[in-house]
């Protein structure tokens, strides 16, 4: 999900492959995260076993987190690059690293 939340700002389209298995996380993560670039306006593609993200500038978007807080750390890093990027139900990330936000802030 951090590659994919990256590619955007790649020079070429990147391809994630072999990994099928995160549809059955904490949410199905390869729909969560194409949705999210989408509605970031990124172009992208959803095969069996993964996903190909084009180049793009992501554009302002609330960020939904499925309640995952993979999905959210993630694509808070789209927001170093991006203006307006905002994640839906921070505090989801109290699962695996409670204060996540707060430590991103300082960076």
């Amino acid at each position: 999900m951090t590659l994919a939340a990256l590619a955007p700002f790649a020079s070429s389209p990147t391809t994630i492959r072999n990994v099928g298995h995160i549809r059955h996380q904490e949410s199905n993560r390869i729909t969560a995260t194409l949705t999210e670039l989408r509605r970031m306006g990124i172009r992208c593609e959803e095969t069996d076993d993964g996903m190909t993200i084009y180049p793009g500038t992501p554009k302002p978007a609330l960020v939904e987190t499925y309640d995952d807080h993979r999905m959210a750390m993630a694509f808070s890093l789209i927001g170093l690059r991006a203006e307006g990027i905002r994640i839906a139900n921070p505090p989801c990330v109290s699962k695996t690293f409670e204060n996540y936000f707060n430590l991103f802030e300082t960076l």
